[in-house]
Formats: structure tokens, C-alpha cells, sequence
């Protein structure tokens, strides 16, 4: 019984440290309000823990989402749709190794024209 009594304390806890483990960006690229949003993608990458700063984050992040979507809504000879990402969030999850990280990315996915 003494156990269930610590169970919230504990879940909180645990909560906290996968929290404090994990770093976002915040929003990157954001919605324009005249822009449509078709639909969301996401992705993982792998990046040197020597990548200078957000922009270099940024950057891969948004090229891996661009490739998803692209994937997703492929555009051809018959029209396809031609895609962008907006509203990029990253977080940082875990180490791969001492020298690389990996992190999971999402966007929304807009037509342009």
C-alpha cells in the first residue's frame, strides 16, 4: 500500500528527468496565416554533437521533413503537388554515441504554388 502512495512521486520524477533529458526549438518556420496546411510529416536524423547551434539543427531538420513530404505528396507529369514545411519542432532524445545525437523532427506540410 506504502508503494502506491508513492507512485504520483515517483511518475513525477520520472517525468521531469525525461523532460530535463530533451531540448526543443520551439517552432521554426512558422505558419503564415494565409498558408493551408495538407497534411504533417515526421522524422529522425542523426547529427554531430560539434553542430554549431540551432540553425545547423534547423537546417537538417527541415531538409529531412522537405524529403518525407516529399515522399508523401509526390509531385509528377500528372500535377503531384508541390510542398513546403512549416512549424518545424525538434527535440533532442538520445546519444548515439560519443560523438552524435539523435533527434526526432515534425512539420506541417503546406501546398505551394
Amino acid at each position: 500500500m506504502k508503494i502506491l502512495q508513492k507512485l504520483p512521486f515517483m511518475l513525477a520524477a520520472i517525468a521531469i528527468g525525461i523532460m530535463a533529458s530533451c531540448a526543443s526549438t520551439g517552432n521554426f518556420m512558422p505558419l503564415a496565416p494565409d498558408e493551408t496546411v495538407i497534411g504533417t510529416v515526421q522524422a529522425t536524423f542523426v547529427a554531430r554533437n560539434t553542430l554549431n547551434g540551432r540553425d545547423a539543427l534547423n537546417t537538417q531538420a527541415y531538409i529531412k521533413l522537405l524529403e518525407a513530404a516529399q515522399r508523401q505528396y509526390p509531385r509528377n507529369d500528372q500535377g503531384g503537388v508541390p510542398v513546403d514545411i512549416r512549424d518545424i519542432v525538434w527535440v533532442s532524445g538520445k546519444d548515439v554515441d560519443n560523438t552524435n545525437k539523435e533527434y526526432a523532427v515534425t512539420g506541417k506540410v503546406i501546398q505551394v504554388d
